[in-house]
């Protein structure tokens, strides 16, 4: 074997050597790497595990006061709409005790009837202006329910009241008022709020049965008998 070949059997062994070296190193470090992955695999679902297991305690803790929060924007509507149901009942407990045809409350019922009793008391129907529905605005109410007092506890309709009030009221003054008994009957119409004498009179007829000058001579004549025999 001369010295040529020797150095090339020496070259050939030395790569020989590095490639299995370099083949050792990256087997060896395939290796590790495939321990690596086993192990995170290993280890995932048990850390899926234990992160499942710190969040849901929190979910069952933040649950219980999201409720109470729920709970509590609820309760306050419930306790209104009791509220509001007491009031119903009482309402209509009210509106059931009332004699009218109509829904209206006791409470109203009885504040117009004390309100008409003044009206009368005062004389209002001695105004010439008075009307349904500007004695309504009076007393605070509408025309239904003023209309539906006076039909139900006065027996008649508001025209055929405010009238009979107007005609009582004169009998009365001609009976013991003489300024009265001898002022013209033009003037007793105006003062006893009629627009106009003629409706006066003819209201006075259908109420009496004798017209105002019939009845005031008639009247005149019976005081004077009753003065001539004391």
């Amino acid at each position: 074997m001369n010295n040529l070949d020797f150095t090339t059997i020496t070259i050939i062994v030395i790569a020989l050597v590095c490639i299995l070296i370099i083949s050792l190193y990256f087997l060896m470090k395939k290796s590790s790497q495939t321990e690596q992955n086993n192990t995170i695999q290993n280890t995932t679902p048990e850390a899926s595990l234990e992160v499942e297991n710190d969040i849901h305690p929190i979910e069952e803790t933040e649950k219980p006061s999201l409720e109470i929060i729920i709970d509590k924007k609820i309760e306050k509507p419930e306790n209104n709409i009791q509220l509001d149901e007491k009031q119903d009942d009482i309402a209509n407990e009210e509106i059931s005790q009332s004699k009218l045809g109509i829904n209206i409350s006791s409470k109203t019922e009885k504040v117009l009837l004390k309100k008409l009793e003044n009206f009368e008391k005062n004389k209002g129907f001695l105004k010439k202006d008075v009307n349904l529905n500007n004695l309504a605005k009076q007393f605070d109410t509408n025309t239904k329910y003023l209309s539906e007092i006076i039909k139900s506890y006065k027996k008649k309709n508001f025209n055929q009241y405010l009238n009979e009030l107007r005609i009582n009221h004169l009998l009365n003054e001609l009976e013991n008022n003489e300024k009265v008994l001898n002022t013209k009957v033009s003037y007793l119409a105006s003062d006893m709020g009629f627009s106009s004498h003629s409706s006066f009179s003819t209201l006075f007829t259908q109420y009496v049965g004798k017209s105002p000058s019939e009845y005031i001579k008639k009247l005149k004549e019976a005081k004077n008998t009753a003065e001539l025999m004391k």
